[in-house]
């Protein structure tokens, strides 16, 4: 015969059974908002994609680097030091990762130029009609450049690279060379 239980236990007994299927019912609601967010955002990507690459929405290239009925007057690009290839180029705030870049600007345009790698830049322009370089010479990190685009062509720049500033600086590959194409349109 087993012998009668107490109060106490009766009572330690009702909680853990409770208590347990508490746990499962949140557990299973948990599991459902989960899976219902999931659902939300997969539909809400899927309405917000590219209809010519069919890309994210947030990975499209920065809209100076679209093209558009009308073309934005300013863009920047940011010089960023890599591991492989050296250096590469930031678009708008973009991350960084590729070595060239297509701008789209309306004539009198401006491209602003930072240098932020580990070794100087001058900025040159290879092809296109004459454009206005303001500090073309980057000879330290952070130093900033800008060109002007006074007609609509398309115009051709690279930067010929320097020396690191410091010493050990490793990087992998051969070098980046970096060429910008900035396609100007009339106003």
């Amino acid at each position: 015969m087993q012998p009668d239980k107490t109060d106490q236990e009766k009572f330690d007994e009702q909680v853990n059974t409770t208590g347990k299927l508490v746990l499962q019912i949140l557990a299973a609601v948990g599991i459902l908002a989960a899976l219902l967010m999931s659902t939300i955002a997969l539909i809400a990507t899927s309405n917000h994609t590219d209809s010519t690459t069919g890309m994210p929405a947030t990975t499209r290239m920065p809209m100076a680097a679209t093209p558009s009925k009308t073309a934005p007057t300013s863009a920047s690009i940011m010089i960023d030091h890599v591991t492989r290839g050296c250096h590469t180029l930031a678009v708008n705030g973009a991350n960084p990762g590729a070595p060239n870049a297509t701008l789209h600007l309306t004539a009198g345009g401006i491209l602003h130029v930072q240098n932020n790698d580990v070794m100087p830049h001058q900025l040159i322009r290879v092809r296109g009609p004459q454009a206005t370089f303001v500090a073309a010479a980057m000879t330290h990190m952070g130093a900033r450049s800008s060109v002007t685009f006074p007609t609509p062509g398309t115009y051709s720049l690279t930067t010929k690279a320097g020396e690191d500033y410091m010493k050990g600086i490793h990087t992998t590959g051969q070098d980046n060379t970096l060429h910008i194409k900035v396609v100007v349109t009339a106003a």
